[in-house]
């Protein structure tokens, strides 16, 4: 299952922002940092976390540098390879997304005994021993060519950062979605859209399952309209959930300037 969702106008809105967190965070920050610039810090992780804990995993699907990086490297692979897309089985998916909980555990261990500060800078925090900086090296190959193969490669299975914010999800499920089961058809096209693999047609309310808010579930192409079973729920409430990614975007990217340049 290639799980390549087709273009719509929701996709298209969605991807432009993805685009700009993209060109903006390799282009002021990765670009310079290689070329010994420096670079320009554009990513506070207090935000993040706020992100998260506020608008659950919206982060993830929308303006995670490295998420949307890997998901344009997805779409130039079907593009160009569409013949050599490949999706892991399930039955080691299932066991293999558990790799960034162990990931989770080394570097949750690395700052709270050796005392990394995980809200520094990121490359110091790579740099800390050989361990963190091969991880950093692996994950520039996770991020821009595994992906042209197998679809989030890296959120799926190494993004430590994933598998916190699931717990808080999870705890805090502040934004979440949820799916009618009285009025659900099994028809299953949320599992084909989905790109963690997640079963959405067997779950109820999808928070903290791996799930990157990227709401190709809720696009008016997939749920049949005569009975639209999945809805994003926002602290108990029903939101459209274009209108919350593009709205919550805008506050993000003003937030973020506001805080790291004002």
């Amino acid at each position: 299952m290639k799980r390549i969702k087709k273009r719509t106008l929701f996709t298209k809105q969605r991807d432009l922002i993805r685009l700009i967190s993209v060109f903006s965070f390799y282009g002021l920050v990765i670009i310079p940092h290689q070329l010994g610039y420096g670079g320009l810090e554009i990513e506070s992780e207090t935000i993040v976390l706020a992100s998260i804990l506020f608008l659950g995993s919206w982060f993830c699907g929308w303006v995670c540098p490295f998420g949307n990086a890997s998901y344009f490297m997805s779409q130039l692979g079907a593009y160009f390879f569409p013949s050599l897309q490949f999706q892991i089985p399930t039955c080691l998916h299932n066991k293999l997304k558990y790799l960034k909980y162990l990931f989770l555990i080394y570097f949750l261990g690395l700052f709270l005994v050796e005392g990394v500060n995980y809200f520094d800078d990121h490359i110091l925090m790579y740099k800390s021993n050989w361990f963190t900086f091969a991880f950093l090296k692996f994950k520039h190959i996770a991020v821009l060519l595994i992906p042209i193969f197998i679809p989030r490669f890296f959120c799926k299975y190494l993004c430590f950062q994933k598998g916190a914010y699931n717990f808080l999800n999870l705890v805090f499920p502040s934004s979440f979605i949820h799916r009618n089961d009285s009025t659900c058809i099994s028809c299953k096209k949320c599992d084909k859209v989905c790109p963690m693999q997640i079963k959405v047609s067997k779950k109820e309310i999808i928070a903290g399952n791996d799930c990157l808010s990227c709401f190709n579930c809720l696009d008016t192409d997939t749920c049949p309209p005569n009975h639209k079973s999945l809805s994003l729920c926002f602290f108990g409430k029903e939101v459209k959930p274009l209108k919350f990614g593009l709205v919550m975007s805008v506050l993000y990217f003003l937030i973020s300037i506001f805080v790291l340049f004002v």
